[in-house]
């Protein structure tokens, strides 16, 4: 069940909905104004974005892949 953005196109108000099904998209009602003029926004999602690449002269690895031990690839 996914969460969208929408903004509504009566009063600016952005708000995010969890739509459920086809009905639940076509019900939709701006929580301020109950205008149903709302258009779902490009919505950005975040990524997680790990460390930097170990190098192979950090204590205990012996592989480019930063794993310890014999790389198996």
């Amino acid at each position: 069940m996914p969460i969208y953005e929408y903004i509504c196109g009566s009063c600016q108000h952005e708000f995010e909905v969890l739509i459920r099904s086809a009905t639940d998209a076509k019900d939709l009602r701006c929580p301020r104004c109950e205008s149903t003029t709302a258009k779902r926004k490009l919505s950005v999602f975040a990524t997680h974005q790990g460390s930097s690449k170990p190098t192979g002269s950090s204590p205990g690895t012996s592989c480019q892949c930063g794993l310890d031990g014999p790389c198996s690839m």
